[in-house]
């Protein structure tokens, strides 16, 4: 009989599996027969179960990731119309989708789009490239003092590295899913490799890899999605929470790191403030971390590690 803990794994999957095809599918027409097909369950029951693991439904769910998705293309390409980034992401009426838009984010998104973008976080809180305090998903939100409106540059971003233009490969991984604050991943490692061991899919040419589904400046961080990752050379048989998945190869702007665990901010502070200043912008994959040690060998217990944005001109 299967237990209590694999019948859960079972349906964590299901769901992940339909979370995989809406980002693969985006600009698709998605509905709910489509969804419980893809997670072999009736309409009904799909919905309920949905609702149960996510805390949403699944109509709110697909609307969500759409208007999140649009709201960061928004502020990270200047030069696409917005009906063009609309339809690019499953909607098919303009004006269905500026409703949406705006009951969701409290302003239309002509206006969004004009807003401080979200560059930089320091202790979870996010700040323009100038520093003002912008709220997590890019909307301005009032100053409580004069001493938290705007925080000076460098106490932001203090990492000296060296940030190149790289051919990247495409990466074949199995993932064991985490759902929200990023200092919590460790649980969803600890689950991947309790899976990965006794299989020896663990070889010295494993590199160990987060994907990070969501744009934290414009998603709840209760809500971003983080694939905790290893690299795998060929397909293998998932079950449970575990999943498989692929990152395209590509260009992408990749930062070489070796820090503490409490300088993942400070990292990405330097990617995204040389991201606005390098005459690109983000691409449509994944952006990922790239490990190359273990931390806990290290003698400083540092990481090692690029990260890596997928990139296209601006």
């Amino acid at each position: 009989m299967v237990s209590k803990e694999e019948s859960k794994q079972v349906y964590i999957a299901r769901i992940n599996w339909v979370m995989d095809y809406i980002n693969n599918n985006i600009d698709s027409t998605i509905d709910l027969s489509v969804m419980a097909n893809i997670a072999l369950f009736s309409p009904y029951h799909f919905h309920r179960i949905f609702t149960f693991i996510t805390g949403e439904t699944p109509k709110h769910f697909l609307l969500r990731i759409r208007l999140e998705k649009v709201a960061s293309h928004l502020q990270n390409n200047t030069k696409d119309s917005i009906q063009e980034i609309a339809f690019q992401y499953g909607f098919t009426n303009i004006s269905s989708f500026s409703r949406a838009f705006k009951s969701y984010f409290k302003i239309n998104a002509k206006e969004f789009r004009k807003l401080d973008k979200a560059i930089f976080i320091k202790n979870g809180i996010r700040y323009s490239k100038n520093g003002k305090l912008v709220s997590k998903i890019s909307k301005n939100i009032e100053e409580k003092s004069d001493h938290i409106c705007y925080i000076k540059q460098n106490e932001l971003v203090i990492m000296n590295t060296k940030i190149e233009i790289k051919q990247m490969p495409e990466l074949h991984l199995i993932y064991c899913r985490h759902v929200g604050a990023f200092n919590k991943i460790g649980q969803a490692y600890d689950k991947l490799f309790k899976w990965a061991t006794p299989k020896n899919l663990i070889t010295p040419t494993t590199k160990t890899v987060t994907v990070y589904q969501d744009d934290p400046s414009v998603t709840d961080i209760e809500k971003v999605r983080q694939d905790a990752c290893i690299t795998v050379e060929n397909d293998v048989k998932v079950e449970g929470e575990i999943g498989k998945s692929i990152i395209p190869g590509g260009n992408y702007a990749v930062g070489h790191f070796e820090i503490k665990d409490n300088e993942f901010e400070k990292s990405w502070n330097t990617m995204c403030l040389w991201l606005t200043e390098s005459g690109y912008q983000p691409a449509g994959s994944c952006s990922y971390e790239l490990y190359h040690n273990n931390h806990d060998e290290h003698p400083e217990k540092k990481f090692i590690l690029d990260i890596c944005i997928p990139i296209k001109p601006l």
